[in-house]
């Protein structure tokens, strides 16, 4: 029976496209590379888009993919899309990989390791051809289907998300299309596709939701589900846009980035546990790029230990180190590193040191040199034989600061009184005689440090930031 679309339903679906894709770039300058299957929704919106790629003057380039999976089925699709294309005057690359190979090598499951080489396939030829942004046919009841997926994993707010109309270089100009709607016009139009069978194989739980789970909520619970879900979908997208803005003020507020990453503890503390919480997931995807395996318990326990830990205790998680300090916790990637460099004995004239990103002169009095320094030292007579050594902290080390009548303090006295992180104190850089400390990065000056003539001087010591 021929179906037949009506011409406002038409303008309709074609609007919808129009203003999803249009929203990225001024469509007379885009190129868009659209991913086909050979299934009904993705030949579906070849042709929807081959007609406005006419009116709007953008440029459309189609790949496929073959998974080698499905046999001579896989083969059938790639012809129907090149044949397709080809009749639509539209370029088309077509790849084929083993992913069930390629899986079983990685150790991964087959859709993961399917939309992985997927995406990175697409990406390079993207490159390729000067392509500006990806489109993929994912429809309204894929969504809901996400979303129901998601739910049942357990996931949060961004999860509820579910597939997002614009993700970076991706674009889903059907989102807000539905099933129904796509194959009504794909009859109406004569569009030629072919059913993926392995779409009823229900070893995958996305296909157990859509052939069983869906059509049960639909018929036995709230028909208007699809949409519903949708809706959610749509609420838990501004939602969370909003919260990642917000967790990313907060990041700026408490966390501090040097060497380490260090959050203030006092404010992470004072924080609702929301913002709390989404900084640790944001973190985790910061420093290493993904939050893959970091679950709800996962949060809550390092969440609870940040609040209440001891100080000096640690905590490692899924790669990250977490070290409670005085005042902050710092983290690190695995093991807190504590800093300790080969010690380096010093000569006189230039020292260059790469690993402390010093340049230390010793020698005469020099004072064209002390506009560039950071430092000055003067040492006596007295001190004429001893060795000089740029090392990091040891048990033992003391200063004699300014100020103090040549009096001793430890090292360690010294860093609490500064404040200094105890994760940072063996990455600071000592200039030292034995065990006495001559002079340390970011603390106070010995008796040593001056910029003026000392008679009978032993040497001077110009310490400089190096130029490496």
């Amino acid at each position: 029976m021929e179906v037949k679309m009506t011409v406002n339903r038409q303008h309709q679906l074609y609007r919808a496209v129009e203003q999803s894709i249009a929203c990225a770039q001024p469509l007379r300058s885009a190129h868009f590379l659209l991913a086909v299957s050979g299934g009904v929704d993705s030949m579906a919106l070849l042709t929807i888009l081959k007609q406005l790629s006419s009116d709007c003057g953008f440029r459309l380039t189609a790949v496929h993919l073959d998974h080698m999976y499905r046999g001579d089925a896989a083969l059938a699709d790639a012809h129907l899309v090149k044949d397709y294309c080809r009749q639509l005057k539209v370029d088309c690359h077509c790849y084929r990989r083993p992913i069930a190979r390629l899986a079983a090598a990685r150790k991964a499951g087959f859709e993961v390791t399917a939309r992985r080489l997927r995406y990175q396939l697409f990406r390079a030829l993207k490159l390729a051809i000067g392509a500006d942004y990806i489109v993929t046919a994912h429809h309204c009841d894929d969504l809901a289907e996400s979303v129901l997926l998601h739910l049942l994993r357990g996931s949060g707010l961004d999860g509820l998300v579910g597939i997002r109309p614009r993700d970076g270089d991706l674009l889903r100009p059907l989102l807000a299309v539905d099933k129904a709607t796509i194959l009504e016009f794909s009859e109406a139009f004569a569009v030629p596709y072919n059913e993926d069978l392995s779409n009823r194989d229900e070893t995958f739980l996305r296909n157990k939701i859509r052939n069983q789970l869906m059509p049960l909520l639909i018929g036995d619970y709230n028909r208007a589900i699809v949409a519903q879900l949708a809706q959610l979908a749509e609420i838990a997208r501004l939602e969370s846009d909003y919260l990642a803005t917000d967790t990313g003020l907060f990041f700026e507020q408490v966390v501090r980035q040097t060497a380490t990453t260090n959050i203030d503890r006092a404010a992470y503390c004072a924080a609702p546990a929301a913002r709390r919480r989404r900084l640790i997931r944001h973190l985790y995807q910061l420093l290493l790029g993904t939050t893959r395996n970091l679950t709800y318990r996962h949060i809550e326990i390092l969440d609870d230990w940040l609040l209440m830990g001891a100080i000096n205790s640690r905590q490692q998680l899924l790669g990250l180190n977490f070290f409670i300090d005085r005042k902050s916790v710092v983290l690190t990637l695995g093991e807190v590193d504590a800093g300790n460099r080969l010690a380096v004995s010093l000569q006189r004239g230039d020292n260059a040191l790469v690993d402390y990103e010093l340049n230390i002169f010793i020698g005469d009095y020099a004072p064209d040199r002390e506009r560039a320094a950071l430092a000055v030292l003067a040492l006596p007579a007295s001190m004429s034989g001893c060795e000089l050594v740029v090392r990091s902290r040891q048990p033992g080390d003391f200063m004699r600061p300014k100020g103090l009548n040549g009096s001793k303090k430890t090292l360690k006295k010294l860093f609490n009184e500064q404040g200094v992180a105890i994760a940072e104190r063996g990455r600071i850089a000592l200039l030292t005689s034995g065990s006495e400390v001559l002079w340390g990065a970011s603390l106070r000056p010995s008796i040593h440090c001056r910029r003026q003539p000392l008679s009978a001087a032993a040497c001077y010591i110009y310490i400089a930031d190096g130029q490496f």
